[in-house]
């Protein structure tokens, strides 16, 4: 809770700001957590000198916008200047306050640091501590769910022994806390920069940015921000040094991937404003997929892109790609991008596949994107998937016999990271703040990240730009999205495997009026169907049966460009 006090401060830009924290450092705002009483009552006590004023407001509001702002039914009771309700409802205060309450001290530093788990009165109090848990029925909040999950998935195998039980309470004694301070300690000093959980907070009209509770300065070095825009220019041409293959789209495709990485942070409003207002959400993707070769460099450029943004690479473990977790890193990364590295197709589908495809609001304001790196075959995904992630498909690749290559290529990349700092992104930062001023919720993400990127590139180089990077539209990439699985229709739906009988023959196709009949059976290797990776407006739901589906004739032919007609003689308005 104090916490949420301190983002939403940190959100006012004006003088308000600094009445509560003044106030807070002076002593007027003080902050109890109820330890042994149940309070569920809203009680406000306000009172003003000059004039001289009280009100009493009782009822089921929280002190939040949304519970005052009639957008939700409240029931609120208001005393103005009634001695009788100020003294009664003041009694019914004090009495909580003074039998019940532990008191918990905010840093100095109110601005920068949040409150840890470990300052809290729970493990502050030397004597034991017993709680109630609340029926599963009230545990229906994922928000609360979720934030406890990260505490108790590492507590749990060392404190759990030591927990008592009595008569349904649970009782932490001393000892357990004592264990969990250590523990959290020994995870202070052992933990990897690299692999720390993070999250980062961004307030756009006061400018201020928080990494990890920590304050973070919007202002760029020059030298840093001219050192990085060459290492990242650098970074992307290292891939005509030896990778085979359509260099030239790679290089396009992962600055597509770039443009959307350095805007993420901010897609959470996108999303938000989109749902209230009636917009396209799939414009704002919180899902990013690379996939590919296994030696395509997906890892690498994912590393390379989060340290230019936050100083250094951040994985999450791929056994905690699930459900649940997924659920809670939403819910308390921020807007630090979560990242997962070398997924499997059977885990993305059978984990994944709820989170991409749901489109209702999380239940708290700020909410990161993910991006996933796997090794897949481009028609490993179904069209719900592709039409809401940033889908980008690698078909390039390092030669795996050539180690002398990999090994300058490796060297390469470090030396690159090693002149990599934050401040190229700290500019990018400013930039598109400003740009959101006029424009917070912007139709094409892709172009105004790419345009900032590529603008800060020309003034930190100096000199033309290489060919990758030019500002790229969101039209340009959603026009490409379904490109290699219009080649495979088309190669499917090639004369040659034309049937005048459907089923005959392990692939084919055949027409029936203003429909094409297909069918094409999984191969050796298991690959499935062209089904499921078209977009479903070309085939015929009720129509289609397992390996055998049916295509609208006009539809299926204005996405593949051609006619699809029989073999042999063809009259000239049917070419």
């Amino acid at each position: 809770m104090i916490n949420q006090v301190r983002e939403s401060a940190l959100k006012l830009d004006d003088d308000r700001q600094r009445v509560i924290f003044d106030s807070i450092h002076a002593g007027k705002a003080q902050f109890y957590v109820v330890k042994d009483n149940i309070a569920h009552a809203k009680l406000y006590l306000l009172e003003s000198d000059s004039p001289s004023r009280r009100r009493v407001i009782v009822g089921s509001a929280n002190l939040s916008e949304r519970a005052f702002s009639g957008k939700q039914p409240e029931t609120l009771l208001v005393f103005d200047d009634d001695d009788l309700a100020w003294e009664h409802y003041s009694r019914e205060y004090d009495a909580v306050k003074e039998t019940a309450a532990d008191r918990v001290d905010l840093p100095i530093d109110v601005q920068s640091r949040e409150i840890s788990f470990a300052d809290t009165p729970l493990l502050q109090d030397p004597g034991p501590t017993v709680f109630q848990p609340p029926p599963p029925d009230e545990l229906t909040v994922p928000q609360v769910v979720h934030k406890v999950e990260e505490l108790t998935l590492p507590v749990e195998r060392i404190v759990s022994p030591h927990v008592t039980r009595e008569n349904g309470r649970q009782v932490i004694t001393p000892k357990v806390k004592a264990e969990i301070k250590r523990m959290r300690w020994r995870k202070g000093e052992q933990e990897d920069e690299a692999t720390r959980p993070t999250s980062l907070t961004i307030h756009p009209e006061s400018r201020h940015v928080s990494l990890s509770g920590q304050t973070l300065s919007l202002v760029a070095d020059d030298d840093g921000f001219k050192r990085s825009a060459a290492a990242i220019v650098q970074y992307f041409d290292n891939y005509e040094l030896g990778f085979v293959g359509d260099v030239p789209r790679l290089q396009r495709d992962y600055f597509t991937f770039m443009s959307w990485l350095y805007i993420s942070p901010f897609i959470c409003d996108f999303r938000a404003r989109a749902v209230v207002s009636g917009g396209n959400v799939f414009h704002y993707p919180s899902f990013a997929v690379i996939y590919g070769k296994s030696n395509c460099g997906k890892t690498s450029l994912v590393d390379t892109l989060i340290a230019s943004m936050f100083g250094h690479p951040s994985t999450v473990q791929k056994d905690s790609f699930t459900r649940r977790t997924l659920r809670g890193l939403q819910q308390n990364y921020k807007r630090f991008p979560v990242v997962f590295d070398d997924i499997t197709r059977r885990r993305f589908n059978d984990h994944g596949l709820d989170i991409v495809k749901d489109e209702n609001l999380p239940p708290v304001n700020e909410h990161p994107c993910f991006v996933v790196s796997m090794n897949a075959e481009p028609q490993s995904f179904q069209d719900e998937v592709v039409k809401r992630c940033l889908m980008i498909y690698a078909n390039t690749s390092l030669p795996t016999h050539d180690y002398a290559l990999a090994d300058k290529l490796h060297t390469s990349v470090e030396e690159i990271r090693n002149q990599l700092t934050t401040d190229f992104y700290l500019r990018y930062l400013n930039r598109v703040m400003e740009k959101l001023d006029s424009a917070p919720m912007p139709y094409d993400i892709l172009r105004m990240s790419s345009e900032t990127i590529c603008d800060l590139l020309g003034e930190a180089i100096g000199a033309n730009l290489p060919e990758w990077s030019h500002p790229v539209s969101w039209d340009q990439y959603a026009g490409g999205r379904y490109e290699r699985s219009a080649r495979r229709l088309a190669a499917l739906l090639a004369p040659e495997n034309y049937r005048k009988l459907v089923g005959d023959g392990e692939q084919g196709w055949t027409l029936h009026a203003n429909t094409v009949t297909v069918w094409e059976r999984a191969d050796a290797f298991g690959r499935t169907s062209l089904k499921s990776e078209i977009p479903d407006f070309l085939y015929d739901d009720t129509s289609s049966v397992d390996d055998t589906f049916v295509l609208y004739r006009v539809q299926t032919e204005d996405f593949l460009n051609r006619k699809v007609s029989p073999p042999g003689f063809k009259w000239p308005w049917n070419r």
